[in-house]
């Protein structure tokens, strides 16, 4: 048994909207020459990345876990636009925006890092700015961040889903899928 666990906490996306996402990175992966497209399956929305974390603090962010899920309700959530962070030349991330509830998952988010400071887990200084990570590593020098930005591929309704859980994730670097779920905590 590994003597840590690389942890995450994230709004974990439905199979309908990792396959949609999944179908437009494909058609971009020739003509957008990232070093790295994220697995359909490794979709979601970070909430807190908790890096390395001892077996001993797993039950107690699991119990903080708990006690915020057990205070929210389910609420909508859409896939809005594209972006990049990064140089507009050479970026490190494409991602796909979120819109919907945005409320109530900055509520939810402000909830997970409240809970998780006491066990040893501060939040980040820089805003939360709720994403879902397409691709890593430009490996060219002329990307056209405008471009990206200005298309919205998904208008419809297919883009929305009910948010009604949060997961704890572990980071198994070299696998597919990367992030395994370790435990879900379902709003009631």
């Amino acid at each position: 048994m590994k003597s840590t666990l690389r942890l995450f906490v994230a709004v974990p996306l439905p199979p309908e909207q990792k396959r949609m996402l999944s179908r437009w990175c494909h058609e971009r992966k020739k003509e957008w020459p990232f070093g790295k497209w994220v697995f359909e399956e490794d979709y979601h929305i970070t909430l807190q990345f908790l890096g390395d974390c001892s077996h001993g603090q797993l039950e107690s962010i699991v119990s903080a876990l708990e006690a915020v899920a057990g205070k929210e309700r389910p609420f909508t959530l859409t896939i809005r636009g594209i972006g990049t962070f990064g140089r507009l030349e050479q970026p490190r991330i494409l991602w796909a925006g979120v819109a919907g509830d945005l409320e109530r998952l900055r509520h939810l988010q402000q909830q997970v890092t409240t809970n998780l400071a006491p066990i040893g887990f501060p939040p980040e200084d820089r805003p939360y700015r709720p994403h879902i990570t397409l691709a890593r590593k430009y490996q060219k020098n002329d990307f056209i961040t405008r471009q990206a930005g200005q298309m919205n591929p998904w208008e419809t309704d297919e883009s929305a889903w009910e948010a009604e859980e949060i997961v704890l994730y572990e980071t198994r670097l070299g696998q597919q899928p990367m992030y395994h779920p370790i435990s879900r905590f379902r709003f009631p």
